[in-house]
């Protein structure tokens, strides 16, 4: 960014950031959690929202009281960021004041709100140590921020448990979807997680042979580094096989391909829970190492909440001769609804993390 731009861009900020809930995002994969939230607060209240993705399709979104502005964050962004003036900024993006985003002096809070199912044992180190206040989604993640407050002996910051927004999108998706019987969803991670790296038979001939339609659902990261994966798939199978069906999934919302499908062979990847909330289908989970490099796991005792619940409601894959047994036996397995409920406010959530920061943001009126 030109200093001619930094300037333009302070000048934009500066007009709305004092008088405006501010919004930091990093883009358009987190619009299904920001949005619905966004909805609520332009109600009342005026909101600055700050993108660093200039093809942010929030851009364009218009609303007399919703001010979106992009930001280049470079050198001159960062800056912007350090030294921007307000009351209220919270935003999705973890490792404030340890990463690029750097606490203003000139903001009087900042707060964190959960936009994964998840854990906090595989966030970066550090993740949530700086912020002053963390919108949970179950009381699994309020446990885990004071395990590690207590192990680092850091400030006690503000912690209450809401919900997770994009749930208020899936839950309303979810009703006009069909269940198809003889559909599975193929859902990998990708990198180190993508078990389809580590198995060294054909997994879409075992489930094609066993009677099923299938949905290939790749990791978005996974059209970045791994599409010679991809192309080898839809090479062979693209076209279906031996009369079933075969679908390639690249849809923002996974909920079509999660209520369509009688099961969904996955490993450590986010749509795990998502699928154990939404469908009445048996998840067949790919039980990997995962690797520790740095990650809040290191300074924590306690297991993993969604580990737990991945151990109580799937079937573990280890080799080929579990996967076979496990879809012969699929027909005459009968999973009842989700029996998580340590996800609160599923489906009804937005307006609750709103009237949360309204009430916050009046607080801190100067």
């Amino acid at each position: 960014m030109s200093l001619f731009n930094f300037l333009k861009s302070k000048k934009n900020i500066k007009s709305w950031s004092e008088k405006s809930i501010v919004i930091f995002s990093e883009g358009n994969v987190y619009n299904t959690t920001n949005k619905p939230v966004i909805d609520e607060l332009i109600k009342d209240i005026d909101v600055l929202y700050i993108t660093i993705d200039k093809d942010d399709e929030l851009l364009l979104f218009n609303h007399e009281k919703f001010h979106p502005v992009y930001l280049e964050f470079d050198f001159w962004g960062q800056l912007l960021m350090a030294t921007i003036k307000g009351r209220l900024l919270i935003t999705t993006t973890p490792s404030l004041n340890v990463l690029a985003l750097k606490k203003s002096p000139n903001m009087l809070h900042y707060s964190y709100f959960m936009h994964s199912p998840t854990d906090l044992h595989y966030y970066q180190k550090y993740s949530f140590d700086f912020f002053d206040s963390v919108v949970c989604i179950g009381e699994f993640q309020l446990l885990s921020l004071k395990e590690l407050e207590e192990k680092r002996k850091t400030a006690l910051k503000e912690k209450i448990v809401i919900g997770l927004p994009y749930y208020d999108i899936y839950i309303k998706e979810s009703t006009v979807v069909e269940k198809n019987n003889k559909t599975i969803l193929i859902a990998p991670s990708w990198g180190s997680n993508n078990f389809l790296n580590y198995i060294d038979y054909d997994l879409f001939e075992i489930v094609y042979n066993a009677g099923y339609n299938i949905i290939y659902r790749p990791h978005p990261m996974s059209y970045k580094y791994e599409q010679e994966k991809i192309n080898s798939i839809l090479e062979k199978y693209g076209n279906g096989y031996n009369g079933l069906r075969f679908e390639l999934d690249k849809c923002k919302s996974p909920v079509k391909s999660i209520i369509q499908s009688s099961a969904m062979i996955s490993a450590h990847s986010g749509m795990v829970i998502d699928y154990l909330v939404l469908s009445q289908g048996m998840l067949l989970f790919y039980d990997i190492e995962r690797k520790i490099d740095n990650l809040e796991n290191i300074d924590m005792i306690s297991k993993p909440w969604d580990a737990k619940i991945i151990d109580e409601n799937a079937f573990k894959i280890h080799n080929k001769e579990d996967l076979e047994e496990c879809l012969n036996k699929l027909q005459t397995i009968h999973n009842s609804d989700s029996k998580i409920t340590d996800i609160i406010n599923i489906g009804c959530s937005a307006d609750k993390i709103a009237d949360f920061y309204i009430n916050k943001f009046r607080k801190l009126q100067g």
